[in-house]
Formats: structure tokens, C-alpha cells, sequence
């Protein structure tokens, strides 16, 4: 049962209709908050949003590319004008396909790195220039008290801005960890840590609080899909095993770190890139090579999604 920790706030979720950003949607509706859902895709925007008002909760959708200034100006202001106020800003959106920006530097062509960058890391920029005013603006919520945050009465002079405002952006564990044949996603997610940390200095005295999230492989319903339709099993079980809790992630993990990112029990966390990996980013590589090889030997005939793919760069 939801807390209704946000009961009260406002909030834009970007790419909002399904995946992570979907389930990012609707948790945040049912910890209180009102939503706007912000997407290139009008229909499942649509039925994501009619979907968190049939369980009671409130939650209008946009249809736009928020690479775009005027959609990430439109949004604010929708946001603004359907509830008076804005609280959370979630930037999840990214619909670059890896045909259009797989490869290395050598096979990227600039047309893909412009558009990649746009969206994974231009988005990020326009919505907190428009998201930023609207929320110092909207101030503190109605009925908040900052004095319990005045350092315990050591604190000289009036408590600092808080619960102003909360931007969570969208990384990767590939803004950690890099691969090869993915020079787009992989330079945009990193970039994205670093532009979180900028924001995270630059507004904190403003009361507005600026993270990241790393997500691993979450399951999504495009990804359950793809499973199903190109492994078996004994490939999906070969991809559980490379995370040290033995499972893939699902759109609920990172939706749970979303909203508590977003609660005032995270208001002294600023600047962090959180990652929601089942571990992956804290292993040796080489006891994963001698876990994994024993395993393939002892089923030859799996298959898993990634067979197929095309990495875009040789391994040695």
C-alpha cells in the first residue's frame, strides 16, 4: 500500500507511456502525485494516463519530442496550467534506434551523433531550463515545514530552501561501464552523470535536488517481448547470472527508486547517480568470464536476445 508520500506535488514524467518511464508514472500517481506524461507516442500516452486515472489517481498526457525546445517549453507550461505547480521533473525519454547510432566513431555518421546527443543529453538541458523556474515558483509544498531541517537549532538564520523541487534524469549503467559498437549511448549516458552533478551544484541552493539513476537490464514490456520471441530459457537464465542477485531488473525497481528520489526522505542527496543494477557495476569481470563459461559448456544450445547483434567493433 502506497504511503502517498507526494501527496500534494506535481510532476512531468518524459517518455512516460511505457517501459521505465511508464512505470515511473504510474508509481509516482500512486504515491499521490499528479502526473503529466510527456511522449512521442499519442496512443500508449493515452492509455498509460487512462490507466493511472481508473485506479483513482491523477495523470494527463503531451504528445512531443522533447529534444525539441518548444515541447520542453509546453510542457512546463501544461504541467503549470492543469495543476498549478511543479514539483518532479523524471527525464526518461529516449528513442534513438541502435541502427540509426550503433558503431564507434568511425561508423557513426554525424547526422546519428547530433540526433543522439539531442535527445539523450539536449533533452536533459531544455527541461530543467523551462522545469527549474516553474518549480522555484511553485516554492515549497502547501503546509511544509523547513525547520526541521535548520541543522537541529545550530542553524543561524532562516532554514535553507528545501522540497522545492526534484529532477531525476535517466542514465545507464553504460554511462559507467563501456561497450564496444555503442559510441552514441554510451558517450550520451555518461554525459548524462555529468550533467546531473553540474545541475545538482547549480540549483541545490535553490532547494532543488538533482540525481541520476543507472538502471541495468530492466525487463520492459519491448524487451519481455524480444525475450520470448528470440531465446530460450537457458539463454534469459545465461543473462540472469552476470547480476550477483541472480535476476534481471524489472520497471518496478527503478520506478521504486524514482519515487523515493523524488520523497523528502531524499532530500539531503543531491548530485548522485544511483545505480539500480542488481550489482553489476561492483563485480570483477574475470569471476563473471569463469561463472558464465562453466555455465555455456553445460548448456550448449541456448540463446539469448543478444545473439544477433551486431556490436559494430572487434574484441581483440
Amino acid at each position: 500500500m502506497s504511503e502517498r508520500k507526494l501527496e500534494g506535488k506535481a510532476a512531468i514524467v518524459t517518455g512516460g507511456a511505457q517501459g521505465i518511464g511508464g512505470e515511473a508514472a504510474r508509481r509516482l500517481a500512486a504515491d499521490g502525485a499528479k502526473v503529466l506524461i510527456v511522449d512521442v507516442d499519442k496512443e500508449r500516452a493515452a492509455a498509460n494516463a487512462g490507466r493511472i486515472e481508473a485506479a483513482g489517481d491523477t495523470a494527463v498526457h503531451m504528445v512531443g519530442d522533447v529534444a525539441k525546445a518548444e515541447v520542453a517549453r509546453g510542457m512546463v507550461e501544461q504541467a503549470m496550467e492543469a495543476f498549478g505547480r511543479l514539483d518532479i521533473l523524471v527525464q526518461n525519454a529516449f528513442g534513438v534506434s541502435a541502427e540509426a547510432s550503433g558503431g564507434g566513431a568511425v561508423e557513426v555518421e554525424p547526422e546519428a551523433w547530433r540526433t543522439g546527443m539531442d535527445l539523450l543529453v539536449g533533452a536533459l538541458y531544455l527541461g530543467a531550463k523551462y522545469a527549474v523556474p516553474a518549480m522555484q515558483e511553485s516554492g515549497m509544498p502547501e503546509g511544509f515545514d523547513p525547520t526541521p531541517f535548520g541543522a537541529y537549532g545550530l542553524h543561524e538564520g532562516d532554514p535553507p530552501p528545501v522540497e522545492v523541487g526534484r529532477i531525476v534524469n535517466m542514465a545507464s549503467v553504460h554511462g559507467m561501464l563501456q561497450a564496444p559498437g555503442m559510441l552514441v549511448y554510451e558517450a550520451g549516458k555518461a554525459a548524462v552523470i555529468g550533467l546531473t552533478r553540474q545541475m545538482a551544484v547549480q540549483y541545490g541552493p535553490l532547494g532543488i535536488t538533482v540525481n541520476a539513476i543507472a538502471p541495468g537490464h530492466i525487463v520492459t514490456e519491448k524487451l519481455q517481448k524480444s525475450w520470448e520471441e528470440t531465446s530460450n530459457p537457458e539463454g534469459y537464465r545465461l543473462w540472469e547470472l552476470i547480476y550477483p542477485v541472480r535476476r534481471a531488473g524489472r520497471m518496478a525497481d527503478i520506478a521504486a527508486a524514482v519515487s523515493f528520489l523524488c520523497s523528502a526522505d531524499a532530500s539531503f542527496i543531491t548530485g548522485v547517480c544511483l545505480p539500480v543494477d542488481g550489482g553489476l557495476t561492483i563485480q570483477i569481470q574475470e569471476n563473471i568470464v569463469v561463472d558464465l563459461k562453466a555455465y555455456i559448456q553445460e548448456h550448449p544450445r541456448l540463446r539469448t536476445l543478444f545473439d544477433a547483434w551486431d556490436w559494430g567493433a572487434p574484441r581483440r
